[in-house]
């Protein structure tokens, strides 16, 4: 059977990379569109063929329950994956120069917002009794808020993996090689080796045999 697979978010460099491999191993594929509070806007019209595109806010928790419930249905009733790329902005703004409105948002938008995305379907692949997410952290120069997002997300996948997953499989990647399409096929290739799950984040550099701790 198809496996179903939901990957955030749109039309970043690696959601395309992936969902075209994805469709390639044989997936059916959903993608996440980061939107904002109360927006109501269409998605914009997608090409023959492309996988369906559904909204997710993430300074909404109530937007993550439904983005999940609107995946399966999408999918055809069920969910099997959550793919989850990671790529906080670069802003290199000086921490004197922040608001206090920018580093609460921040901190909602990345830290809890992907949180709670990740929770909705760890409970989704709980009831079930099976699925798998994979977290993906971009590693690259940033600035304090993109630096927080990021060690925020690497906490929560290390928090994971120590607090153990349970009936689904939970897999983090700390990408340091900013190739999408390498990053994608190995995502993949991760997902598709059902052996001994690592149990830690693992680190990715994009040359062959560059796949450690």
């Amino acid at each position: 059977m198809k496996k179903t697979t939901l990957t955030v978010p749109a039309e970043s460099s690696y959601v395309e990379a992936f969902a075209a491999e994805a469709r390639v191993s044989g997936r059916a594929v959903a993608e996440l569109r980061v939107a904002e509070p109360g927006t109501t806007t269409a998605a914009p019209e997608r090409p023959d063929g492309a996988p369906p595109e559904l909204p997710w806010c993430p300074l909404s928790f109530a937007s993550a329950r439904a983005a999940i419930v609107e995946a399966e249905t999408s999918l055809g009733g069920s969910l099997d994956e959550l793919v989850v790329f990671a790529d906080p902005p670069a802003d290199l703004a000086a921490i004197a120069d922040l608001t206090p409105k920018a580093i609460e948002r921040a901190a909602l938008e990345w830290a809890a917002g992907y949180a709670e995305l990740i929770r909705e379907a760890a409970r989704r692949f709980v009831e079930k009794g099976r699925g798998a997410i994979v977290l993906v952290v971009a590693q690259s120069e940033r600035g304090p808020l993109g630096a927080m997002a990021a060690g925020a997300l690497l906490g929560l996948a290390e928090g994971i993996l120590a607090s153990g997953a349970g009936s689904f499989r939970f897999l983090a990647i700390k990408d340091e090689s900013g190739q999408p399409d390498a990053v994608a096929r190995q995502v993949l290739k991760t997902l598709d080796d059902t052996g001994r799950d690592p149990g830690k984040v693992q680190r990715f550099g994009g040359r062959p045999g560059f796949f450690g701790r």
